[in-house]
């Protein structure tokens, strides 16, 4: 079964160092990148039962073997530039995935109850343009 793969943000937060958050078959994902014989891998993160977000044991999962192996490939075509990051605007997102955007992107204060969607594309767009000018 082919799985729909959509990347709503990558972003290189080192060298050889990235995270991306997008779906897979319409469920949210978080990944990060390990380096792998030099060379970086991308790693679906998920949170375990501490509440700590990590790479987790295929049997503890909510994504099969496919699904990481699916996203891991299309992230790597992202970065290397062969296709472009294909999610909507952040407008179009849900308050979900922009929390995950606003974790992937190191923001602080998306998690406060008060954050109101606007609010969160707010701090999304401000995290973007800082990292823009910085690079």
């Amino acid at each position: 079964m082919a799985k729909a793969i959509l990347v709503t943000n990558m972003t290189q937060v080192g060298e050889n160092a990235f995270t991306a958050t997008g779906t897979c078959n319409e469920r949210n994902f978080l990944a990060k990148t390990i380096i792998y014989r030099n060379e970086p891998i991308f790693k679906v993160q998920e949170t375990d039962k501490e509440g700590k977000v990590t790479h987790l044991r295929m049997d503890v999962s909510s994504f099969d073997r496919g699904d990481r192996i699916a996203i891991a490939r299309h992230l790597k075509l992202v970065r290397l530039g062969t296709v472009e990051v294909d999610g909507p605007s952040l407008a179009e997102l849900t308050v979900a995935q922009l929390r995950l955007k606003a974790k992937a992107l190191s923001v602080e204060g998306y998690r406060d109850g008060s954050v109101r969607k606007a609010d969160l594309v707010a701090l999304i767009e401000t995290a973007q343009d800082s990292q823009t000018a910085e690079a």
